[in-house]
């Protein structure tokens, strides 16, 4: 039975661009209020608040009833089955987090994410379980208050599903218990030691199931249920579990794909390509293993050739932007020109789809990725025209990154504008390129030192003493 997917779904990635790209505050589990909360069921025994010595807690869990099921017995268990672990607090809404009526199944789960997030202020919670019913199986969703970020490897994003029996049990209980602790655990400001030693032991529970299928799940369900498996490894490696752990994720991500057909079950599919993509890209680039990293391009432009722009418009972006990324890594660490040159081609594309009138945030963003390989690759090749778009682009990503409503990413692409000056300052001997190189170097500075980021700061005055000496050794100052 293939979950119960809208047939105008598409791959979660963009979703996750679009959710990660408004991301909650980050928040504690400090100082929560413990006894009242704002209507929903304590699952937890009145006095379970554990807490470690400077005050912090344990992850909330807030479960809500299942869309689908009239009697409200699955939700139960689901609060009944993860409080038995006694790893988090758990809290149960009888409220019912449906997928809307209108738009494209992207519209139907972020107008859903709002709500859930709103459900999740008022009850200070780290992670809302929702879902639906499909059959005999329950769909569950996770919805994580502070989301990782998209590229990290396990990132849970809305389409990342678990389906369980609806009876479920047994070790069962261990893969829902796994996939909550993964899903809240690698951004939780809390006991992260203890939810990281916890997932460990989950993760022993659920072996049977990765070594045999278990009989009610098959194609796509098993699919998606090794993807959640593979980002339980990803996030225990996170947590301070052994480097393995990695490539256990990547290993789970593949065994999902032999599940999982392209056209058949086509979100689970894209959506596990992107896993492994990541995952490998992470093992690439710290292991500056240039094969891995080429599996990770190929994990890419799988999703890419799969979607097309006209039916996948953001989805195909992101994974040009990807595979863009990974083409720089393998130019970085080869120092070949013709992967900063492929990448370009990538960054390309993306920019087709993402535009300042439609997305300015990403449009942004990704001129900021672009002008990096730009750069990169001005550096190694004859002629000023490389660098000078890399100029372009860096300038255009600084009209939508403003300095008083997003300073660090100002920061940030202020100090590429800074480098990209410099480089072609020393070619072309332009002063007014030393002295905005000079302005942004300062600018970037400032806000570094501002934000904690000392060592950045102090990476950036050492370029600042550069330029200052080029200058003044031009103007005759």
């Amino acid at each position: 039975m293939s979950l119960p997917i809208d047939s105008e779904n598409v791959m979660l990635k963009g979703i996750l661009d679009l959710i990660f790209s408004a991301k909650e505050p980050k928040s504690s589990s400090r100082n929560r209020k413990r006894k009242k909360k704002n209507g929903a069921e304590r699952i937890s025994g009145a006095t379970f608040a554990p807490a470690d010595s400077d005050g912090s807690g344990l992850p909330i869990i807030l479960v809500a009833d299942i869309a689908g099921d009239t009697s409200g017995e699955v939700g139960a268990r689901v609060a009944t089955c993860l409080d038995g672990f006694q790893s988090y607090e758990v809290f149960r809404t009888k409220q019912v987090l449906k997928l809307g009526d209108k738009g494209i199944f992207i519209d139907k789960l972020i107008v859903a994410a709002e709500e859930g997030r709103a459900w999740m202020r008022a009850e200070n919670a780290d992670l809302l379980v929702w879902g639906e019913m499909a059959g005999s199986l329950v769909v569950l969703r996770f919805l994580v208050m502070v989301p990782m970020s998209e590229n990290q490897p396990g990132a849970y994003g809305l389409g990342d599903v678990l389906a369980l029996p609806a009876t479920f049990s047994g070790d069962l209980n261990s893969a829902l218990h796994a996939v909550v602790l993964s899903a809240v655990g690698p951004t939780f400001k809390g006991m992260r030691t203890r939810v990281g030693a916890e997932l460990d032991k989950a993760l022993a529970q659920i072996k049977p199931l990765v070594q045999e299928k278990p009989e009610a799940l098959s194609g796509g369900n098993y699919a998606a249920f090794l993807g959640c498996v593979g980002n339980a490894f990803a996030a225990h490696g996170l947590l301070g579990g052994p480097e393995k752990r990695l490539d256990q994720a990547i290993s789970s991500y593949k065994l999902a794909l032999a599940h999982a057909s392209a056209q058949a079950d086509s979100v689970v599919w894209s959506i596990t390509q992107n896993h492994l993509g990541a995952a490998l890209k992470a093992k690439g680039e710290r292991t500056k293993d240039v094969d891995v990293l080429k599996e990770a391009s190929k994990a890419y432009k799988a999703i890419a050739e799969q979607l097309n722009r006209i039916g996948h418009p953001f989805d195909w972006a992101m994974a040009n932007i990807n595979l863009g990324q990974v083409l720089y890594r393998l130019g970085v660490m080869s120092s070949e020109t013709a992967y900063y040159q492929e990448a370009t081609r990538f960054f390309d594309e993306a920019l087709t789809i993402y535009t300042r009138e439609g997305t300015p945030g990403k449009w942004a963003e990704v001129c900021n990725q672009y002008g990096v390989v730009l750069l990169a690759l001005g550096e190694q090749v004859n002629g000023n025209v490389t660098l000078e778009v890399a100029v372009k682009k860096f300038r255009a990503s600084l009209h939508v990154r403003k300095k008083e409503v997003v300073p660090v990413l100002w920061a940030q692409t202020a100090n590429n504008l800074g480098a990209a000056c410099f480089s072609l300052a020393k070619r072309n001997s332009e002063l007014a390129l030393l002295r905005e190189a000079s302005s942004c170097f300062e600018g970037a500075i400032e806000i570094y030192q501002n934000s904690g980021a000392g060592k950045k700061a102090d990476l950036i005055a050492n370029n600042l003493s550069r330029v200052q000496r080029l200058l003044a050794s031009r103007d005759g100052s």
